[in-house]
């Protein structure tokens, strides 16, 4: 008797203390669970990826002037934007870095460690995109520079000798339903002169120049890949009809088979733009 009596007591102690710890001062308050009162997942920051695909020096600058990788001057390693950090390879560089919608441009540099030469591909890897520059001339003490766009908008590279350019890429994906695309543009290149290009997904233009003093040619490869899978390609290799070197491409109207409107960027005479048909030299056409 004397021991169910004591059970019973027992029992309601435990009972009285699970009550309170369930009690919530405000009525109109809801008790707590575990699953509400778990941390919620931490949003996954965007980033982006530049990586060098050589044995070789690399320097990155953000807009605000803070720098990633080796300063070339000093010989020591600088880790100055927040939130990157650096993957070293024997034969490649890995620089990841905050992903910017604003556009806003990084600056990279890049020497080659052996006196032979050298034929890297640089890259930057975001969400829905992959440009970069294929085929940078390296060496011993001699530094390329280049800059691009954090959203993988806008291309440019500034040449140290005499010679063709790397031919500056630019692959974007528009979205489920619509044709992604592949850009390739290249030119000759006078040291110190600079090749930039600018692309426009949303209406369909694609902006290059460079700033030689001299007519200049250019070689432009278009790829389109459709929804469905089946891919069109335009190709020509000498775009030269203007005084300055600076044209615009309305790649959103082509049909896929024939010719593709070009145009100066400068305004003629009249202030009209004269669309200059170039025939597709695409042997896949």
């Amino acid at each position: 008797m004397f021991k169910f009596s004591l059970t019973l007591i027992v029992l309601a102690i435990v009972n009285t203390g699970f009550n309170f710890a369930n009690f919530s001062p405000n009525p109109q308050e809801p008790l707590s669970t575990p699953t509400q009162n778990a941390a919620k997942p931490e949003t996954v920051a965007k980033t982006v990826q530049i990586s060098l695909d050589a044995d070789a020096d690399l320097l990155i600058e953000n807009s605000d002037g803070k720098r990633t990788g080796l300063d070339f001057k000093s010989r020591k390693s600088v880790n100055e934007i927040p939130g990157a950090r650096v993957i070293s390879r024997e034969t490649s560089t890995t620089c990841v870095l905050p992903f910017g919608q604003s556009g806003r441009a990084y600056k990279v540099a890049v020497a080659g460690k052996s006196t032979a030469k050298v034929n890297a591909d640089l890259s930057m890897t975001g969400p829905g995109f992959v440009v970069g520059f294929r085929g940078v001339s390296l060496i011993l003490g001699q530094v390329q520079t280049m800059s691009i766009s954090a959203n993988g908008s806008q291309l440019s590279f500034t040449a140290n000798q005499d010679g063709p350019a790397p031919r500056l890429f630019l692959t974007t994906q528009s979205g489920r339903g619509k044709p992604s695309y592949r850009f390739e543009v290249s030119s000759f290149l006078a040291a110190g002169k600079t090749i930039s290009v600018n692309l426009d997904t949303g209406k369909g233009w694609l902006y290059f120049k460079n700033d030689e003093a001299k007519k200049d040619s250019f070689s432009v490869k278009m790829r389109r890949t459709n929804p469905g899978g089946t891919r069109d390609v335009f190709a020509h290799q000498d775009i030269s009809f203007g005084k300055a070197n600076s044209y615009a491409m309305d790649f959103g109207q082509w049909d896929g088979k024939s010719d593709v409107c070009f145009y100066l960027t400068d305004l003629d005479s009249s202030g009209k733009k004269q669309c200059t048909r170039l025939r597709n030299d695409s042997s896949t056409q």
